[in-house]
């Protein structure tokens, strides 16, 4: 099984190399670009070089989206989360657009132009803290799948630490095995939290945040994927989505803590600061947030279920994995390249015996 898939991997790099440049130069640079959206006012292409006050609402914070591989500035998580925000609140929204870098299949090819993009939104983030524009503080970063790659890398040019990072099921392939300084982990920010939507493929199943939550846990499908259009994202696309939806006022996601269930937290924006895994369940379409006794009732399922048979779940992963890349016609085969051997590094590293509580909370998977 991995063999086949291997071999649809490399066969797909071979023809894909020639058309999925790397891009090494300096910032700003033409294909990484900033858009300012702020409430009632047309978007306004910005230059980091030349930022000034007045083009800011002054509200005070900046929130700042990252879409992910394939993306661009109005796809995922732009085109829920964005006007969220703006319906919702006074804040002012920068989204990122960079999508000359990461155009399929050219996943490869993506890695390996997040450095560039995370130094160019370092720029930024640089000129808005030091020019008074907006405190360090009052600065989010919420990045999606590859996004949320770039969010961490971005940790590695900025003067100051980043205060907060939202990680929307962050990407997994090639980044489980790479150097720390390039991959997501709760060092590159004051405070990291991350939904994880897609454990089975394109999301990362490790904890790798301060608060990492995890909705729907152990189920093969998010509820609404079993019969969605494209079942080949919609679990990773559920994560934007989630959060977009508790920006507006009254829709809580409530998880519920894997060590002390007495312990009972918001998912998304506004929540508090808090430590840990969490589980809940929600809908299977918008409004996705349930109440509270119904989103955490039986939340632990999936964890008990995982830590009742472990293996069966490994190769449900392993068989789910290679079906949705063979039989969907163009699948984004250049996601998976080493995602098997990867898989295996991420999972096996312990016995399987080891309660899985355990194998979460302190990382290892």
């Amino acid at each position: 099984m991995k063999l086949l898939l291997l071999v649809v991997v490399i066969s797909s790099f071979g023809n894909a190399r020639s058309n999925c440049p790397v891009v090494e130069a300096h910032c700003p640079n033409v294909y990484v670009q900033f858009w300012l959206y702020s409430k009632n006012k047309i978007p306004k292409l910005i230059d980091p070089a030349k930022l000034n006050r007045n083009i800011f609402q002054h509200s005070g914070k900046i929130v700042i989206l990252i879409h992910g591989y394939t993306g661009n500035r109005n796809s995922p998580p732009n085109n829920s989360i964005r006007p969220a925000f703006l319906n919702h609140t006074n804040v002012d929204v920068i989204s990122v657009d960079y999508a000359p870098l990461v155009k399929s299949p050219c996943f490869a090819q993506a890695v390996q132009n997040v450095p560039l993009v995370s130094k160019c939104l370092a720029q930024l983030i640089n000129v808005l803290v030091r020019r008074d524009i907006v405190h360090n503080s009052d600065l989010h970063l919420i990045g999606f799948s590859l996004g949320a790659q770039v969010a961490a890398q971005t940790s590695n040019y900025v003067f100051k630490k980043l205060k907060h990072i939202t990680a929307l099921d962050p990407a997994k392939p090639l980044f489980i095995s790479a150097d720390k300084m390039m991959r997501l982990d709760k060092a590159d920010a004051e405070y990291v939290d991350v939904i994880h939507t897609d454990t089975l493929q394109y999301g990362l199943l490790k904890r790798v945040g301060h608060a990492d939550f995890y909705p729907n846990f152990g189920q093969l499908q998010q509820p609404g994927c079993v019969d969605a259009e494209d079942k080949t994202s919609c679990n990773h696309n559920r994560a934007p989505l989630f959060y977009a939806e508790s920006i507006i006022p009254n829709h809580n996601f409530w998880g519920r803590s894997s060590k002390d269930p007495s312990q009972i937290v918001l998912m998304g924006y506004g929540a508090p600061l808090v430590n840990g895994t969490f589980f809940l369940k929600t809908g299977s379409e918008f409004p996705f947030a349930l109440k509270q006794e119904d989103s955490i009732a039986n939340a632990e399922f999936g964890f008990n279920q995982m830590k009742r048979s472990f293996i069966t779940y490994i190769e449900k992963a392993l068989e789910t994995y290679l079906i949705s890349q063979i039989s969907n016609g163009n699948p984004v085969k250049a996601r998976t390249t080493n995602d098997n051997n990867n898989k295996d590094r991420e999972e096996n590293t312990t016995p399987l015996v080891q309660p899985i509580e355990q194998k979460i909370d302190n990382g290892m998977v």
